[in-house]
């Protein structure tokens, strides 16, 4: 983890605000290599975190049996810790009058257009890259809203000005980002 300004102050006070924010999203073992650039006389900010490999999605047949009878999809429930992560992936597929609870274990849809085989209940990464994105925002300056986002993969890569992203930052952001892919972090000096 490295942050890299010319103000040492500012970036010891950068440092542990992230250290901070890592801490309270619990995102310090996720993270394999991060470094934030801030150049407050450029009003430019970058944010290039590298992310440990997720675990697995969670399918609907990891957490529950189903079967088809006359038209509706009937689905019994094995594991309950994914149940309001099922609830809520369906609702939003099939419209929450659709899905039907008679009981704890039991959800019933009509006419389903699902595939239920390869229905994703949970993505871990998906959840961990929107953390990250929570706390890269969390720790931009105030009213840096023009945002260019590079990300890809198991890379989370922002740039964020308070004003319209200029071309010349380009070259900058590109050298974070593989300083960043290469875990090659080390203080440079400005």
């Amino acid at each position: 983890m490295y942050v890299e300004c010319y103000d040492e102050v500012g970036a010891q006070v950068y440092d542990t605000l992230l250290r901070h924010t890592l801490q309270d999203l619990k995102l310090a073992r996720a993270i394999s290599a991060i470094k934030i650039f801030i150049d407050p006389r450029e009003a430019l900010f970058i944010g290039v975190v590298k992310l440990e490999k997720a675990s697995q999605p969670i399918y609907l047949t990891d957490m529950a049996k189903h079967k088809m009878e006359n038209g509706i999809l009937k689905i019994t429930i094995e594991n309950e810790n994914y149940l309001p992560d099922l609830l809520r992936v369906l609702w939003t597929k099939e419209g929450r009058l659709n899905v039907a609870q008679p009981d704890r274990y039991k959800i019933e849809i009509t006419n389903p257009t699902i595939d239920p085989d390869n229905l994703i209940i949970l993505d871990p990464s998906r959840e961990l890259k929107r953390k990250v994105y929570d706390a890269l925002f969390r720790i931009m300056p105030e009213g840096f809203r023009m945002t260019k986002n590079a990300s890809e993969g198991n890379m989370v890569c922002i740039m964020s000005s308070d004003e319209i992203i200029d071309e010349k930052w380009n070259k900058k952001f590109n050298e974070v980002i593989e300083e960043v892919r290469n875990n090659n972090l080390k203080p440079q000096k400005n």
